[in-house]
């Protein structure tokens, strides 16, 4: 059956319209797919630009952090190595107000009683301040620590101040300086350390050196070398034996009770007076002064500058600069107390300084640290 000619005409025009129409859709879809691309293709770009962006300033912040840590830590080293030697210069002063107090009536054993009843409360006021949350020790372990400062650190004291009472604080103290070496044979003995050959070489020269500083000394003088021996002996065993307890805890808060237990030590002492000790106090207020500077400076701020610099420089560094104290000590008895030291006792100074410092740093190689001063005991002492 066939259309009339103006039915077939109107499909036509019909046909075409929707031709037309799909044309022009598809025209639009096209715009808009080509606009769509276009566009996601706009906001790749962007967020390319802004990740790279934002990679080169991470980038950059990364850097300029990284040498700002570098920067800190090498101020943080170099604060930590000034403290050590602070610490170690106010300790090695310490026989200069000894010596001062005993000049205005005192002798050794006043001296530290009046030392320590000032020094443990403010050492006490200090341990809240800086590090109250630590926890305290208890049972066996605080009984330990508190003997530590009852019996070693009392009778280390009572040997180091009576030898500066009869022989020079230089002398003293660079004889003293030999419990290092003391230190790891009694540890090869306790506790099965068995020395390197770098140790045994030390050991031998501090021998000589301490045997070259002891034949200077006056005939007069030979109980001042045997307490000042008998002191490094004390100190020895209290290092050894408080570095395997006093770790646990933190270091202020175990010198804390060493310094109580020094305090009740010398207290008993006084209280007892075996053999007929005489306990005499100064009798001016220069002494007292002294006596005063001693207690704070030589005792409290000399542990705090030690914990501050082992905090930044581990124990370490922090030994190495320790083992100046006995050259501060040469220098202030010169100075100050009209001290000499001939060409024999330099070198015999030189030995004994000298093997101690290679003696930390060969300790602190092997991860061990300084038997004198690694532990927190350590920073008790004279």
């Amino acid at each position: 059956m066939h259309r009339p000619v103006a039915e077939t005409r109107l499909w036509n025009r019909a046909d075409a319209g929707w031709r037309s129409r799909r044309r022009a859709a598809t025209r639009r879809v096209r715009s808009n797919v080509h606009w769509s691309r276009g566009h996601l293709h706009r906001r790749v770009s962007q967020r390319a630009q802004t990740r790279s962006r934002t990679s080169k300033a991470r980038a950059v912040a990364r850097t300029l952090n990284v040498r700002g840590n570098h920067r800190l830590g090498a101020n943080q080293r170099l604060i930590g190595i000034g403290l050590a030697i602070v610490s170690c210069t106010l300790y090695g002063i310490n026989p200069l107000f000894s010596v001062n107090a005993y000049a205005d009536g005192a002798n050794s054993r006043g001296l530290m009683i009046a030392r320590f009843l000032i020094a443990a409360p403010l050492l006490l006021v200090y341990r809240f301040i800086t590090v109250r949350p630590a926890a305290w020790p208890r049972g066996r372990d605080l009984i330990e620590i508190f003997l530590f400062g009852y019996l070693g650190f009392t009778f280390q004291s009572f040997f180091y101040f009576g030898a500066i009472e009869r022989m020079d604080s230089g002398l003293v103290s660079v004889i003293f300086y030999c419990f290092p070496i003391m230190a790891v044979l009694v540890a090869w003995w306790l506790l099965k350390h068995k020395p390197s050959k770098v140790i045994s070489a030390c050991l031998v020269a501090t021998v000589v050196g301490v045997s070259l500083t002891a034949g200077e000394v006056a005939a007069g003088e030979t109980v001042g070398i045997a307490l000042t021996l008998a002191g490094a002996l004390t100190y020895t065993f209290y290092v050894v034996l408080s570095s395997r307890v006093m770790p646990r805890y933190d270091g202020v808060t175990g010198l804390t009770i060493i310094l109580f237990g020094a305090m009740f030590g010398w207290l008993t002492l006084w209280l007892v007076r075996p053999f007929g000790m005489q306990v005499q106090f100064p009798n001016t207020a220069t002494g007292w002064a002294n006596v005063a500077v001693l207690s704070t400076f030589g005792t409290i701020v000399a542990m705090g500058t030690f914990f501050a610099a082992m905090k930044r420089v581990g124990p370490g560094p922090t030994s190495v600069a320790s083992t100046f104290e006995p050259v501060v000590t040469i220098v202030v008895g010169m100075l100050f107390l009209d001290e000499r030291l001939t060409g024999r006792s330099v070198i015999g100074a030189v030995l004994v300084v000298g093997a101690v410092v290679v003696l930390t740093l060969s300790e602190a190689r092997r991860d061990a640290g300084s038997l004198s001063s690694a532990t927190p005991g350590g920073a008790a002492h004279n």
